[in-house]
């Protein structure tokens, strides 16, 4: 029972691999396959996690108008997204207010992130003296020198004395050179991860096949 049920996934993952060949029927099959499973999948889970609560919560809200009006808000909100389905300007344009709302909120989460995340680290990190031993003092030399040169690649303005900007122009060659070794090192990963997934999938093939085999 449990070779055979094995197989389904054996099926998909060698359909999968058919994409070698080329975009064959195949290949869609599975890819159509995935993106219903995983938009089912989806779909239960925002009705279990984020519907369902919502109701619940405008049911015990019943007798607190203020609250009630609260809880509410989302619900009006999602309702003026539908007003697209409509196709008329007339009444479509009500879809705009939630979709900046999300939008706005969206950006501010993208650029919060970014500054405490990723800006802030980087800046406590350049500045911050490590004294401990020779390597490290070396080390926080070249970080400070990597970010200041970094920085300067994205400068779009010149200066007017021409010795001084021969000289940015020279850091800021350094620092699209750090851009493409970071690039380099990012897309690295990346294939080091899709080629850990393709070997998980060739034992899988593999110990069902000895599994059959030793049968």
């Amino acid at each position: 029972m449990d070779i055979a049920i094995n197989l389904i996934p054996i099926l998909l993952t060698l359909l999968v691999f058919s994409r070698v060949l080329g975009d064959t029927p195949a290949f869609r099959l599975v890819q159509y396959l995935f993106v219903g499973v995983a938009l089912g999948y989806a779909f239960v889970v925002i009705y279990h996690q984020v519907l369902r609560p919502a109701v619940i919560d405008v049911l015990a809200a019943g007798d607190q108008p203020v609250l009630l009006t609260l809880r509410l808000t989302p619900f009006f909100l999602a309702a003026l997204l539908l007003t697209r389905i409509s196709g008329q300007q007339t009444s479509s344009w009500l879809a705009n207010l939630p979709l900046a709302l999300v939008f706005g909120v969206g950006a501010a989460l993208v650029v919060g992130g970014a500054v405490v995340g990723t800006i802030l680290p980087q800046v406590l990190d350049a500045t911050r003296s490590d004294l401990s031993s020779p390597v490290a003092i070396l080390g926080s030399i070249v970080l400070l020198i990597g970010s200041i040169a970094t920085l300067l690649s994205f400068s779009l303005t010149r200066s007017s004395n021409p010795n001084r900007q021969r000289w940015i122009d020279l850091v800021a060659s350094v620092g699209r050179w750090i851009l493409l070794l970071a690039f380099g090192f990012f897309l690295a990963g990346s294939i080091v991860s899709y080629l850990a997934a393709l070997n998980e999938r060739l034992l899988f093939i593999i110990d069902w096949i000895r599994a059959i085999a030793g049968m």
